[in-house]
Order: structure tokens, then C-alpha cells, then sequence
């Protein structure tokens, strides 16, 4: 297998203790034999849902200096597949837009994946300024190969509310932008989902897919960052992408039933590590 097959660089958060952002997706990374190449955007004792935090966004000279060092030692070359994720101040975003746009240059075959975090109904809303919002969506969007907004997040780009397939459908499709995408809508739910579950749908070139799993009921931070990071992964291992986004949804459910059944209120490493086996199928 290629070089630049094993390595993915992450774009997001990292916390010193718990499984959000860079932090889980580092793990979900390593656990498929490739190197994550970790570029922080904000670090934190914990995430920000906790009622004691401490951290800030990591600055810009510091994030040129990663990229600068990531560059000078041939890292770019060597990546087909980078994600971003939470990014919560203007001049990273933009900074972040220069970088891919100088490794798309340098990597023929790069694949970027714009998870954009900007919020969720579980939140009642935006996670950052709506302003910083608008502006990820206007800067990153343009760039990304795949994007995978969960359904508040589509919503929010396309400025409406995503009920049916049909209107799913119509809004993609009849949008400048995500028109020529890949669209991964995580964790929805239509009029026609099926009670007790809940599906991943893809909209590419006005086909849809649509993949379903059981909805675990359990408010756990990270989710997201975990699906994106495995199903990337997966992506860079060589599954189609229907595969890889159903060994996703099916590992991101094992670990939140055991959660659930062990009474806890976030990941772990032991969730994490007992959902394992099923990358091996």
C-alpha cells in the first residue's frame, strides 16, 4: 500500500482529558494502523460542556509553525486524506483554507473531508458565533471534496428545514456548492426514518444512499468527531465508501451501547477498544 495512504492529517479541537475532537480522533485513527498527523485548533482541560474547563484557541503563529513543520518534512506529499473539524476563530479557518489549498497543490490525489461542527439540536443551536459560522461554511465548503454536517449543521448551509428525501434531495442538488460535493447528512432523521433508528444519507451527483443503525439513546459528547474520524480511516484503507460508512455507524453504535450499559456519561477508552473487533470484518 502507498505511503501516502497511511497517514491522515485531523484539523480540530484536542482535549487533555476526555474523547472529543482530536482526541478521539487520533485513537480511531491509530486503531487502523495509520498515523494521524494532529493540527490543534483549540486545546482545553476538558470539552467546553463541562461545567469546569480551562484552555484557549490555540494562536496563529503557532498554527503557521505546525503547518511549517508538517511542510518542511514532506508530510504533505505523503497524505492523501485530511479532515477538519471545530474550528472556532476566523484567522484558523482561514489559515486552515491556505493550508489545503498549498497540499492540494503538492498532493494530486488529496481528499479533504469538512466535518464543520458548527452545532446541533442537542445543543439548541450553534456551538460558536454564528458570524465565525457563516464564515467556515463560506471559506471550507468551497475547498472540501466530502463534507459531513449532521442534519442541524445542512441546515444551517442551506437555510432551511430538511424533512423529507425529496427535499434533501432538491436543496443539494440546486445548491452552487454542495451541488458538485459528496454529502454525508449524519445523524438524521426524516419522516421516514424508521422509529428506533437513525440514518446516514448521501447525496452525490443526485443519487442518495441512505444507511441506517439503531439510535442509542445517550447525550454523549464526540460522536461525530468518532464517525468521521472511522469512517476516513476506512476510506484510507481502501473500503468503498458504503462500507465505510456503515462500519462507522455500526462501531459508533457499539461503543454508545456500551456506555449506556455501563451507566457512564462520555466515552472511554474501554468503549472505545470493546467496539474494536468490528473494523476486523
Amino acid at each position: 500500500m502507498e505511503i501516502f495512504k497511511r497517514n491522515i492529517i485531523s484539523i480540530q479541537s484536542l482535549v487533555s482529558a476526555g474523547y472529543v475532537g482530536n482526541s478521539v480522533a487520533g485513537l480511531a485513527i491509530q486503531l487502523h494502523g495509520i498515523n494521524p498527523i494532529i493540527l490543534p485548533t483549540v486545546m482545553l482541560s476538558s470539552h467546553a460542556e463541562q461545567n469546569i474547563y480551562y484552555g484557549d484557541v490555540v494562536s496563529p503563529d503557532l498554527f503557521k509553525k505546525l503547518i511549517r513543520g508538517i511542510c518542511e518534512v514532506g508530510l504533505r506529499e505523503e497524505t492523501k486524506f485530511a479532515v477538519s473539524g471545530y474550528i472556532n476563530t476566523a484567522e484558523l479557518i482561514d489559515l486552515t483554507a491556505e493550508f489545503i489549498t498549498g497540499w492540494k497543490k503538492v498532493q494530486k490525489e488529496a481528499i479533504y473531508i469538512y466535518d464543520p461542527v458548527l452545532g446541533d439540536t442537542r445543543a439548541n443551536g450553534l456551538y460558536i458565533p454564528e458570524a465565525i459560522a457563516k464564515h467556515s461554511v463560506a471559506t471550507l465548503l468551497p475547498l472540501c471534496d466530502v463534507l459531513t454536517p449532521n442534519q442541524f449543521e445542512l441546515e444551517f448551509i442551506v437555510g432551511q428545514k430538511i424533512t423529507t428525501e425529496r427535499e434533501l434531495v432538491s436543496l443539494i442538488t440546486g445548491h452552487p456548492i454542495l451541488s458538485s460535493k459528496q454529502v454525508i447528512l449524519t445523524s438524521a432523521v426524516l419522516a421516514d426514518t424508521i422509529a428506533g433508528q437513525i440514518e446516514v444519507i448521501v447525496v452525490e451527483n443526485g443519487q442518495i444512499s441512505r444507511f441506517s443503525t439503531e439510535n442509542i439513546h445517550i447525550e454523549v459528547v464526540g460522536t461525530g468527531d468518532l464517525f468521521t474520524a472511522i469512517m476516513t480511516s476506512q476510506l484510507a484503507n481502501g473500503r468503498k465508501a458504503s462500507e465505510a460508512i456503515q462500519n462507522a455507524m455500526n462501531f459508533v453504535c457499539r461503543v454508545l451501547t456500551f456506555t449506556k450499559e455501563k451507566g457512564l456519561t462520555s466515552m472511554s477508552a474501554s468503549a472505545i477498544m470493546q467496539a474494536y473487533p468490528s473494523l476486523l470484518l
